[in-house]
């Protein structure tokens, strides 16, 4: 299996470009899968470079409703592509972000009639290695710090309870590996969902997004601490997951913590 990041915040290989946003590539023998999109102003570029063509993604997973995981989708809608979309069912929410008076619609931009949905609510078998995981219980509830994020229900706002966040579980052979968009549920809850899940007892590591970047230090703390007791071998860097947390991640788990960027590989035994 090989993973590639398409879409991150952060560039350092010439040519590729970032933006604030996210999108991985999974290729599970001929098949191609994109968990998210980004914003919508890089992943066609990017895919070009990598050799992948629209035509080529078998499926598309969406971590959340949130517009720069969404954004790319763009692209197939222009080109009257319309692949396979998994997602939870409440992606569809307009969401927002509101601090003080400022309110900014970070939603779905696109109606997703014309793809073939998928929404589902339980986990789903992608692959025999690939499990999508639907709805997160979330039972520590110190991750769930987050307070601007809102979503409109019945005319109103309320505060997004991230129902629709979702993430990946590949069965690798040496352990359990978590694909996540940003995490909103709480990478501990995410991973703990997991193990229950697939039946893995041991986790081989994070790749993705954990939405740290503003995170009390008492949590980020506490999810360092909790990290490092499971003794994975991968955790990434990504997009929302904050330089100062990843320094944290660093200093705890060494070499093992890598800084992603657009571009950036990894193989994996399945």
């Amino acid at each position: 299996m090989k993973i590639t990041i398409v879409v991150d915040n952060y560039v350092s290989k010439r040519d590729f470009l970032s933006e604030h946003g996210f999108s991985m590539l999974l290729e599970e023998g001929e098949h191609k899968y994109l968990f998210d999109s980004g914003q919508g102003m890089v992943l066609l570029h990017n895919l070009s470079l990598i050799g992948v063509k629209l035509n080529d993604i078998e499926k598309i997973i969406l971590s959340h409703g949130h517009d720069d995981h969404t954004g790319g989708l763009k692209f197939f809608t222009e080109n009257h592509i319309y692949p396979e979309i998994i997602a939870h069912p409440d992606v569809i929410y307009p969401k927002f972000k509101i601090q003080g008076e400022v309110k900014k619609d970070i939603g779905l931009k696109f109606v997703l009639d014309r793809f073939d949905l998928k929404f589902s609510k339980e986990p789903v078998k992608l692959s025999e290695k690939i499990i999508f995981s639907g709805e997160v219980p979330k039972p520590n509830k110190w991750e769930l710090e987050e307070t601007a994020y809102f979503r409109e229900e019945k005319g109103e706002m309320v505060k997004d309870s991230f129902s629709d966040d979702t993430s990946l579980f590949v069965k690798l052979n040496e352990g359990l590996l978590v694909l996540t968009g940003c995490a909103h549920s709480g990478i501990i809850n995410i991973i703990q969902y997991g193990m229950s899940v697939t039946g893995e007892t041991k986790l081989f590591g994070v790749i993705g997004g954990m939405h740290l970047k503003n995170a009390s230090a008492k949590r980020v703390e506490r999810t360092v601490r909790y990290l490092g007791d499971y003794n994975p071998q991968l955790i990434t860097v990504s997009h929302c997951t904050g330089l100062i947390t990843g320094a944290a991640l660093r200093n705890a788990l060494g070499d093992r913590v890598i800084f992603t960027d657009v571009g950036k590989k990894f193989l994996f035994d399945v």
